[in-house]
């Protein structure tokens, strides 16, 4: 439920502040005090466009900023977890709206930035707005079907099937559609894989080939610098006058006359392993400079070897792991397309079945709307009838719609006949504006037990409606304060007499500037306020003995 609103250089309000209780919450005041600019505020709140005129004074900024109690709200808990937003612990949720000299705004939910779509969404679980200039904002034709899947435990459990079937079907109908575009152009790339696959295979790439060419290349292009380096290696290690061999045999043969000497003794295994170690070595180089003379040709091959890799490269990917991995997927496309018929015939048999199974789940579930229609039908006529509407004929119309969806194959309709005798038509075609408030409010009692949203607020939802039937939308809106947070404004005497919490909205001027103010009203002075409703300012002694009255009844 919402705790209390803050609102600071907002139109004509300076700073305020507001709290807010269970039950019915109240604002009323004379025309034109600036009501309705606490309900825009609100509307803010919850993720309203900004309007340019917001701003009061341009050199700061608006605020607006609400606190909510959430215990309870699951929905709400769930949505602020899943966005981290709140700690599993937290029950508080701090709303703030920021708008800029430039027209720009900030939101932020217990001081995180969010989007508006983030905003909108949370407001969803929170608040539901019914304001004067958009009567028909709870009577979108989209939210008739949760009104009535409301009133029946079996569509609220069948549901889920239903929109996993719906899903699989529409994922197989693509598969379905994607195999018959292919079996229509099959044989072209049939031909068109195979001249891939048989061009990828005819190249016979090896995964290393390239750097190992890369590095022969290298080689030939370096070839007169590795052999005179190469000579000059064996010169100095082996074939030379006075290379490293000669000389450390001659130090073997010097320590194999003394190796009778311990010291000379341990000489000789290692001399003798150098000297075998210099016969590798130059067995190595030799061996290496021979495959340096190259055949005629050689570069040229390795250039147009490297050419081809580069080429396929080009065209199927970017390295031959790339290519050979193309290649071995041209083949499970081949695979795929021969055995697509076979394929088909598959998918066409698993659609009949999902089909079968679905329209039996859909008709399960129109029986079930069915039902669910006859009990908010009747519990809606009974509270028009309660609200002094006995007349009015209400009905829930269930149509097969052309097109199944993920909810099934069903489209509500809510139909209205103001008066005895006039046929049953669409709510907004028929209905006036006190008679649609009347309904709206009638619809959110038939509903309140299973409406999730906890705070309702109303815009001066009594307009066009008096006498009697405003008496009677008075009683009902406190009796829908029993099950929600309610917040109104209103300029019924009725009305207020039943608020729990009662704020008079006032208009100040102070140094030819106006603001507004606001005060929480204590029992005798709800009984003033109700009296000026009454009767206007200069009521009398006999309207304020009426509004005691009219408090005293209300309290029974």
């Amino acid at each position: 439920m919402l705790r209390e609103i803050y609102i600071s250089n907002f139109i004509l309000i300076d700073e305020l502040r507001l709290e807010f209780v269970e039950g019915l919450n109240v604002l009323t005041g004379e025309t034109g005090t600036g009501k309705s600019i606490i309900i825009d505020a609100l509307g803010l709140i919850m993720g309203e466009r900004v309007k340019s005129d917001y701003i009061r004074d341009t050199s700061r900024r608006a605020v607006a900023e609400a606190v909510f109690d959430i215990s309870g709200n699951e929905g709400a808990r769930v949505f602020l977890l899943q966005n981290g937003l709140i700690g599993e612990e937290e029950d508080t949720v701090v709303i703030s709206r920021e708008i800029n000299s430039n027209g720009r705004s900030s939101v932020r939910v217990n001081g995180r930035n969010v989007t508006i779509f983030c905003l909108k969404s949370l407001a969803a679980y929170l608040v539901d707005m019914h304001l004067q200039h958009e009567h028909l904002s709870v009577l979108r034709p989209d939210m008739y079907l949760t009104y009535v899947d409301s009133f029946t435990p079996e569509s609220r459990s069948l549901l889920p099937e239903v929109k996993k079937l719906f899903a699989e079907i529409k994922d197989k109908e693509q598969q379905l559609e994607e195999l018959r575009d292919d079996e229509q152009n099959k044989l072209q790339k049939l031909d068109f894989l195979s001249y891939q696959i048989k061009e990828i295979e005819a190249a016979k790439l090896q995964l290393d080939e390239e750097e190992q060419l890369k590095a022969l290349k290298r080689r030939i292009a370096n070839t007169q610098n590795l052999l005179e380096c190469s000579g000059k290696i064996l010169q100095l290690l082996y074939n030379g006058e006075h290379c490293a061999y000669d000389m450390v045999s001659e130090a073997v043969e010097a320590v194999v006359v003394l190796k009778d000497d311990e010291f000379f003794a341990s000489l000789l295994n290692p001399l003798e392993e150098m000297l075998y170690g210099l016969q590798d070595i130059a067995a190595s180089v030799s061996s290496f400079r021979d495959s340096l003379d190259f055949e005629p040709g050689v570069l040229d091959e390795v250039e147009n070897r490297l050419y081809e890799i580069e080429r396929l490269k080009r065209k199927y990917g970017n390295s031959i792991s790339e290519i050979l991995a193309f290649g071995e997927k041209a083949k499970k496309e081949v695979e795929t397309l021969e055995s697509s018929h076979e394929r088909i015939k598959i998918l066409e048999e698993e659609l009949r079945v999902l089909h079968e199974k679905y329209l039996s789940f859909v008709s399960r579930l129109t029986q079930f709307r069915k039902k669910a229609a006859a009990v908010l039908e009747d519990r809606v006529s009974s509270e028009l009838s309660q609200l002094d509407m006995p007349h009015i004929k209400f009905a829930v119309l269930i149509k097969n719609k052309k097109n199944p969806g993920p909810s099934g194959m069903d489209e509500i309709e809510f139909l209205f006949s103001p008066n005895p005798g006039e046929e049953l038509r669409p709510l907004s075609r028929v209905a006036s504006g006190g008679e649609i408030s009347r309904f709206v409010l009638a619809l959110k009692k038939a509903l309140a037990e299973v409406y999730d949203v906890p705070t309702l607020i109303f815009d001066e939802v009594d307009v066009g409606v008096g006498g009697t039937a405003l008496t009677a939308m008075a009683k009902k809106l406190s009796e829908l304060s029993h099950t929600h947070q309610v917040i109104l404004v209103t300029h019924s005497p009725q009305i207020a007499s039943y608020s729990d919490n009662h704020y008079l909205i006032e208009k100040n001027v102070f140094n030819d500037k106006v603001t507004i103010s606001t005060q929480k009203l204590d029992q005798e002075k709800k009984v003033k306020e109700i009296a000026r409703m009454l009767d206007g300012e200069n009521y009398s002694s006999i309207t304020l003995e009426h509004a005691r009255e009219l408090l005293n009844n209300t309290r029974k």
